[in-house]
């Protein structure tokens, strides 16, 4: 008998976890507007010093995808996305898309060529490189 209710409270454990994970999963799907975690995010990439050279290079106002942003899972976590907008008078002109993890501690950028999120390290490097040629 005690065998039979151990087992049962060891299933019963396994499908908490397994509720758990799927609940964690769906989790990380919510929209930006009017989101403090989108706020923090956008918060991350006003601080990138790259931000602010490229609203430097141009007269137009920098303003974010709030509309179009979410949060998503990348690599087994959740980001939040932060497009990077040149408000032009005729158009959005898309600077870069950012993925800024939710406890804001990483961010990834959407390399524009390929499309697949890079390191801010890996996007600065070829940031430098561009500017070299």
């Amino acid at each position: 008998m005690k065998i039979h209710i151990r087992i049962l409270a060891t299933m019963l454990f396994c499908m908490g976890c397994i509720g758990s994970a799927s609940g964690a999963a769906t989790s990380c799907h919510a929209d930006a507007l009017d989101s403090a975690g989108y706020a923090r995010a956008i918060q991350a990439v006003r601080d990138l010093p790259e931000l602010a050279q490229w609203s430097r290079s141009h007269r137009f106002p920098v303003a974010f995808g709030e509309s179009m942003d979410k949060q998503l899972r990348l690599r087994g976590r959740c980001y939040w996305s932060v497009s990077v907008y040149a408000n032009r008078p005729e158009r959005m002109e898309l600077w870069q898309i950012f993925y800024v993890e939710a406890n804001g501690k990483r961010v990834l950028v959407q390399d524009p060529v390929s499309g697949v999120a890079i390191s801010l390290e890996k996007w600065r490097s070829q940031a430098d490189k561009s500017r070299m040629v």
